[in-house]
Parts: structure tokens; C-alpha cells; sequence
């Protein structure tokens, strides 16, 4: 299998410390019997540009990521990406950006809706319910604005703000579980008939939310509406975090009907068998 989101230590909210090299990641993938991997720091252009996140070295990257190519070939696939944020509070940057570098694949990201950081810094539990809710709406709207701009292969952690919202003990709102097919029914038919990627993420297996981002309910959702692709990421922010669950959730996605998951390659989307 292909795990179509990971970072390194190049990415602004990983420390080198802490983080792994695009070899380390590499080795790993190696070790867990994946096919290949895509490495897709972050890049949340607005907040770089608003020094909020430390820019992203992109030519290191590319260099480390040319190397891994070599170093890896016949043993693993290695894909240069990106997993761009708020690409629509500045879209010329980031066409700009698309343009310079030769990416496998384009990861389109919401952290942080217009007027806050990222959603990941705010303490839910001091802030009155209206503002949450109104946050959540917001993401809503800047999904479907990242949907229409499209210089994009994958809509990534499509629950995201969720993760945050459980963590500080926020359990009734967004009722993903009653209410997720209203909330999201027209993203995933923006997906669709734009032509883009729905991403199962499984970075919730080991947080407090405990489940893939969407859920398999939205899966089935997504489904039912007629998506048929998919791309597995792991969201890895370190080499262990790798393939998280991945033989589970091609289980669950089998069970719900899909045939194939994707990944990419100079941004043209390949085929897998589940």
C-alpha cells in the first residue's frame, strides 16, 4: 500500500528533536512492507506569511526526497508532495508555489479558518458555544472554497476541528454521528463532481477522537453519493506513527464497497487494489 501523507522534520509543527528524517520515514515504509510513500509537509501559507509557523524549507526537501528516490528505487516508491493550507486566503501564492516545484501530489488542507490561527490552538473549553459553532460553520464554507479553487489531488482530515473540539471535552457538538451526513453532504458532492480525492485519514486512531477522519459512516456516505476513490493517509508526524491501522481500515473500506484506493505520481492518480 501507499501512505500518502507523512512529515518530517521539515514541517513547521515537528521538532527535529522529535521528528524524522525523509529517510527515516523512508526505512520505515520499508519495514512495514509499504509499496510507497509520499512525503507532504506542511506548508499553511497564510500562517507563514503571518509568522505564526516557521516557513517550509521547500528546496531541502526536494533534495532529500530526490535523494530517497535513488537511494530507495526498487525497494520503495518515494513521492514528493505537499499538504497545503488556507491555499485560498492566498491563491496566487499558492498557484505560484504549485508551479516551481514538480509535485507527485497536492494535499489541500484547512487548519484554520479566516481569523484564527488553527484550530489546533484554541482552548474550546473557555469559549462561549456560539463560537465554536460559528467556527465550525466557517470550515464548512472554506472547504467548499478549497473544493472550487482545485489546483489540488486530495481533500485531507475532513473532520478535522472535531479532533480539538473532543480533546477539550466537547463531546455534543459536531454530532458527527447524527448529524454528519447534513453536515458534510455537500463537500463530498463537491468532491465528486470536481473530481478530487477524498482522503481517510487515520491520525484519529491515536487521539482522542478514536476513529478515522471521516468516519466510516461518511465513508459509506461518500459512497452512496458515488465516490469511488480513495487515498490512505497516516498523517505520520514521526516514522511510528506510519501506516496506522492501515490493513483495518482497507477492511472497512472493502466492506463499504470500494475496489481501489489511489495514489499519485507528477499528479496523475494511479489505481490500487484495496
Amino acid at each position: 500500500m501507499y501512505d500518502n501523507h507523512t512529515h518530517t522534520y521539515y514541517s513547521c509543527d515537528v521538532s527535529k528533536e522529535k521528528g524524522s528524517s525523509v529517510f527515516q520515514i523512508c526505512q520505515q515504509a520499508i519495514a512495514l512492507g509499504l509499496k510507497g510513500v509520499a512525503i507532504t509537509d506542511h506548508f499553511d501559507i497564510d500562517g507563514v506569511r503571518d509568522g505564526h509557523f516557521a516557513p517550509l524549507d521547500h528546496d531541502a526537501v526536494f533534495a532529500d526526497v530526490m535523494t530517497a528516490k535513488e537511494m530507495y528505487k526498487g525497494k520503495l516508491d518515494v513521492l514528493h508532495g505537499i499538504e497545503l493550507g488556507q491555499a485560498t486566503h492566498m491563491p496566487a501564492e499558492s498557484t505560484e508555489l504549485l508551479n516551481k516545484y514538480p509535485y507527485d501530489i497536492v494535499l489541500a488542507s484547512i487548519h484554520a479558518v479566516r481569523g484564527i490561527v488553527d484550530f489546533h490552538e484554541i482552548d474550546y473549553s473557555q469559549m462561549e458555544r456560539e463560537r465554536y459553532i460559528a467556527l465550525w460553520e466557517l470550515y464548512i464554507t472554506e472547504m467548499l472554497d478549497t473544493i472550487r479553487w482545485g489546483n489540488f489531488e486530495v481533500l485531507t482530515h475532513i473532520t478535522y476541528p472535531k479532533r480539538y473540539y473532543v480533546r477539550d471535552g466537547i463531546t455534543d457538538f459536531p454530532d458527527i454521528k447524527n448529524k454528519g451526513r447534513e453536515y458534510f453532504e455537500p463537500v463530498l458532492k463537491a468532491v465528486i463532481e470536481n473530481g478530487k480525492i477524498l482522503e481517510c485519514n487515520t491520525s484519529g486512531y491515536r487521539q482522542p477522537i478514536g476513529e478515522s477522519l471521516p468516519n466510516e459512516d461518511l465513508l459509506r456516505f461518500y459512497f452512496e453519493l458515488g465516490g469511488r476513490d480513495i487515498s490512505l493517509g497516516s498523517d505520520a508526524h514521526r516514522a511510528d506513527h506510519m501506516g496506522l491501522r492501515f490493513k483495518e481500515t482497507a477492511e472497512m473500506l472493502k466492506n463499504i464497497g470500494f475496489t481501489h484506493y489511489t495514489h499519485f505520481k507528477n499528479r496523475k492518480k494511479i489505481y490500487e487494489a484495496l
